[in-house]
């Protein structure tokens, strides 16, 4: 696999590295790595790095603005992407985000209080919708993000985690025991590294860690396709044991004129 990298000096008591995997998101990018520049944290350094799959647009060249380290990987795959990130980070605890979320300026702190209290491997944080407009596109934010809550909720409760990755941190040693990501999925890497993590520590939700994340992919596709896209790819996953890929599950992005592709 062939790396490029651009990097800037980064220091040497890291607490937090923040890793974005990133695909033609040049109309995001920036946005993202703004909110994590105004993080109102003080226990530690933040370190940001992003791992593009060789984007076509101007996404690097954006994130190098903002980025510790902005990586160029030549292979398609965003578990790969956070597990490449995972590998050049210098801080204890790995924060993901999604290039397309915006997170609340008190983010690090809730998920480092949320690791610290609870002694947690992992931690994901509560999501809203990013952008708002009508009434009846409100409402569908309001229910869409309140049932992921829910569930991610619920399911730590019981003991088998269902986090998505839009906005979580877990414990370097944690990653590395569990073997980091699977790199072969385009949907549900999330999920099944969730419940690998909950099987050698506790996981929990953060209310005070919010994020702000896009629903593009419903704009696009609407509820009734988006929801038959993902149920489909998860039965795939977890019942007949497939390993569905881009092909199956093609990543959404916005050009500069706001059209979805």
């Amino acid at each position: 696999m062939e790396l490029s990298e651009v990097s800037v000096t980064a220091a040497k008591d890291t607490l937090f590295t923040v890793v974005v995997p990133t695909y033609c998101e040049e109309q995001n990018i920036g946005r993202c790595l703004e909110s994590i520049q105004k993080q109102v944290f003080e226990e530690g350094r933040i370190e940001t790095i992003v791992v593009d799959s060789n984007s076509p647009d101007k996404t690097r060249a954006i994130a190098k603005k903002y980025a510790a380290k902005v990586v160029n990987m030549k292979d398609r795959g965003v578990g790969k992407a956070r597990n490449l990130g995972a590998q050049k980070a210098k801080g204890e605890f790995l924060v993901f985000v999604d290039a397309d979320t915006v997170l609340d300026s008190k983010f690090l702190a809730g998920i480092h209080e949320a690791l610290n209290r609870s002694k947690a491997v992992y931690v994901v944080g509560t999501m809203a919708g990013l952008e708002w407009s009508g009434t009846a596109d409100n409402l569908l934010k309001f229910l869409h993000y309140g049932l992921v809550n829910l569930i991610s909720t619920v399911t730590a409760h019981l003991g088998f985690p269902f986090f998505p990755t839009v906005c979580c941190a877990c414990r370097k040693t944690a990653f590395r025991r569990v073997g980091g990501f699977d790199e072969d999925l385009a949907i549900a890497e999330d999920l099944k590294f969730s419940l690998r993590m909950g099987k050698i520590g506790r996981c929990f939700v953060s209310r005070r860690a919010k994020a702000y994340t896009s629903l593009r992919r419903i704009r696009k596709n609407g509820m009734i396709k988006n929801s038959y896209m993902y149920l489909s790819n998860y039965f795939k996953v977890f019942v007949l044991n497939k390993r569905p890929w881009i092909t199956d599950f093609p990543h959404t992005s916005e050009t500069q004129d706001g059209r979805l592709i």
